[in-house]
């Protein structure tokens, strides 16, 4: 069967072939533009079969008379930036993120709007569900955890109106932390779950990788809402002891989920990361255990203080002064001993 050969094999049968009989016809693909489409390159089986399938879609119709668009959809894979970074492919590419520049949170504010209206009118509870429900307070809520994605989204509309069974009023405030969940098969965040724990076990230092995340989502809860007190993988590389751009690379085994850029400032692109990672029943073996995270910045706090007195030390002042200690290392260890302290569950 065909679907047993190479790649290029099923390209040229199934796609090259049949279009260049078309376009011997005499047939003008400028007057009848084709485009192809590919949804998910990230899902595809394998970082190889990915990339592989990009090269082989750039090598077909490189030298190819054919005029046909390629549109691919995928997560920002570190191999993918690769690949399509390459000589071969990069000078005939255009990329589009979907950003804030596309006003993202006014399309999923519509989706949830529209959503939530069906519901009230064609669940099978519906004489249940008040006329002013959710309500616009709730929707913005929705709407800013979703982060200008539309998984998230999606999913909270699934689990609210999946089953039949179940209020649409209770599951919202499921997902609200109004009311628990019915038992551990009534999962409201299965998808993200999901999406989540693949990311994660693909990386392949996850203890480094985890080191990273407590910094970002332990140490630093405001980075999410825009006030860092850490915003530079500079300064995690040098509190950790690391060389410089360690925690770049960690973090470019996550590119689906955070961005870091260029001058190593990190942009956490799901909200909702945070609470999958501080919730040990949906994280499990990534489950970020907020006493263990803040013990060991603790720990890595006094052994700059411990090196900073060796070296102040050496250099013939018997006690250092608090103006001689770097203000981030020391602050940084003050702070999450403050936090440890601060923390209602014992170690």
């Amino acid at each position: 069967m065909i679907f047993h050969h190479s790649i290029e094999a099923q390209l040229n049968k199934l796609i090259l072939d049949p279009l260049q009989q078309l376009h011997s016809t005499g047939f003008d693909f400028r007057d009848y533009p084709f485009v192809i489409i590919i949804d998910g390159l990230d899902e595809c089986q394998g970082d190889l079969v990915q990339s592989g399938l990009v090269k082989s879609l750039a090598a077909a119709f490189f030298f190819s008379p054919l005029r046909i668009r390629i549109l691919i959809a995928s997560r920002p894979e570190i191999y993918l930036q690769a690949t399509f970074n390459s000589s071969s492919i990069n000078p005939y590419l255009s990329r589009l993120a979907l950003s804030e520049e596309y006003s993202p949170d006014k399309d999923i504010y519509q989706f949830y709007e529209d959503s939530f209206e069906t519901m009230r009118h064609e669940h099978p509870l519906a004489t249940y569900i008040p006329p002013s429900w959710p309500g616009p307070e709730n929707l913005s809520d929705l709407t800013r955890k979703s982060s200008g994605h539309f998984i998230f989204a999606s999913t909270v509309v699934r689990y609210i109106c999946g089953d039949f069974c179940e209020l649409p009023t209770r599951r919202l405030n499921i997902i609200r932390q109004v009311q628990p969940p019915r038992g551990d098969e009534d999962l409201p965040y299965a998808e993200l779950n999901s999406l989540y724990n693949y990311v994660l076990s693909k990386v392949r230092d996850i203890k480094r990788v985890m080191q990273v995340l407590g910094f970002l989502v332990i140490l630093n809860p405001d980075m999410i809402d825009g006030r860092p007190t850490i915003s530079s993988a500079h300064m995690i590389d040098s509190f950790l002891f690391w060389n410089p751009g360690e925690t770049q690379a960690c973090l470019s085994q996550l590119a689906s989920v955070m961005e870091c850029d260029a001058d190593g400032d990190i942009h956490i692109l799901h909200a909702s990361l945070r609470d999958f990672l501080c919730d040990p029943f949906r994280s499990r073996q990534f489950y970020l255990c907020r006493e263990s995270v803040l013990s060991g910045i603790a720990l890595l706090g006094l052994r700059h203080m411990s090196h900073e007195m060796i070296d102040i030390s050496q250099e013939g002042t018997t006690l250092p002064t608090a103006e001689k200690i770097p203000f981030n290392h020391s602050i940084m260890m003050y702070r999450s001993k403050m936090l440890l302290v601060a923390s209602p569950t014992p170690l």
